[in-house]
């Protein structure tokens, strides 16, 4: 078993104003707080930067030293804080993948272990769209997309067993919120044995449009301009019937899901959808995108209890 230990991160027990977040390393200002739990979040390497003003905020990038990978504070989700006392912690996430060098369609056992710089465990953590703890595995390429949820064992430690489909290199987002703190993301490299595919190059989609699982999608952004806020609509139809379609499920308590990241994976966007349209035909998110360059869209729904993740490719400018 094979440990990797990431960078030390600070976090502050939030008040009902949720205080600001400090990164222990790279210190920048972060943005406002959520107003509801469907805020959108994004985190990148470094840093943290002002959000845009649709309860979320960005993180610029900032290159690590090498096997070091960062962590990052998320500005409060809604909700109001358990424990009001403003006292700090230190946070220590620590990866153990097993066996120690995954192997391509092999289960790999990935553990995440959370204490404070003391070693004790951090045991408490508030639930987020139905889970304790979100992880986001895409690899270097970004043709390689999956979204599980670790089992919370006690005592720090979350657990999830999953297979890598091809070889090569891995970044893995964890998303969590320990009781009393700020959401967080951390991250890690990870490398996997066996036959490398060639990798496939990140080219703009020519029009936004898949057929996926017999569903029809069609996104449609109402910006493609940095910094700016970019409404997302999804539109949904029977790819035979095309009728619209109009039961979607919830899937993790909401319409769906999106996953944002740029090409060179340090900007990472963890968006949920706005109100309304709880079955479909349509889904509508908002956020912003933090620099100019190439990003892929994920929109995760489900449907007649199966879900499924719609892919696109832009460029923004």
């Amino acid at each position: 078993m094979v440990k990797e230990t990431v960078l030390t991160t600070k976090y502050r027990k939030r008040s009902a104003a949720a205080a600001l977040i400090v990164l222990s390393l790279l210190a920048a200002g972060c943005g406002s707080a959520a107003k509801n739990e469907h805020a959108e979040h994004a985190a990148a390497n470094g840093n943290e930067a002002a959000a845009s003003g649709h309860s979320g905020h960005a993180a610029n990038a900032a290159k690590n030293a090498p096997g070091n990978d960062a962590a990052e504070n998320h500005s409060e989700h809604g909700g109001k804080a358990e424990n009001a006392n403003s006292s700090e912690a230190d946070v220590k996430l620590e990866w153990q993948y097993s066996p120690a060098t995954p192997k391509t369609g092999e289960e790999t056992t990935i553990e995440l272990l959370l204490t404070d710089t003391a070693g004790v465990p951090i045991e408490k953590y508030d639930v987020n769209h139905e889970k304790l703890m979100h992880l986001i595995v895409v690899s270097e390429d970004l043709s390689t997309f999956n979204h599980i949820h670790p089992d919370y064992k006690g005592k720090g430690k979350f657990e999830v067993t999953t297979a890598f489909p091809k070889g090569g290199s891995y970044k893995l987002y964890a998303d969590f919120i320990p009781t009393g703190s700020a959401q967080m993301t951390v991250t890690s490299l990870l490398k996997v044995d066996g036959k490398q595919q060639a990798a496939q190059p990140l080219v703009k989609d020519a029009t936004l449009t898949k057929e996926v699982d017999g569903v029809s999608a069609s996104l449609d952004i109402s910006t493609l301009k940095s910094g700016q806020e970019a409404d997302l609509i999804f539109t949904l139809n029977d790819a035979k019937t095309k009728k619209p379609i109009t039961d979607l499920e919830p899937y993790l308590g909401a319409i769906g899901h999106v996953v944002i990241l740029s090409e060179n994976l340090n900007r990472y966007l963890h968006v949920h959808p706005k109100d309304g349209n709880e079955s479909g035909p349509t889904a509508e998110f908002s956020t912003s995108f933090p620099e100019p360059g190439m990003y892929k869209i994920w929109g995760q729904f489900q449907r007649g209890g199966k879900s499924f993740i719609v892919p696109f490719t832009v460029e923004i400018k």
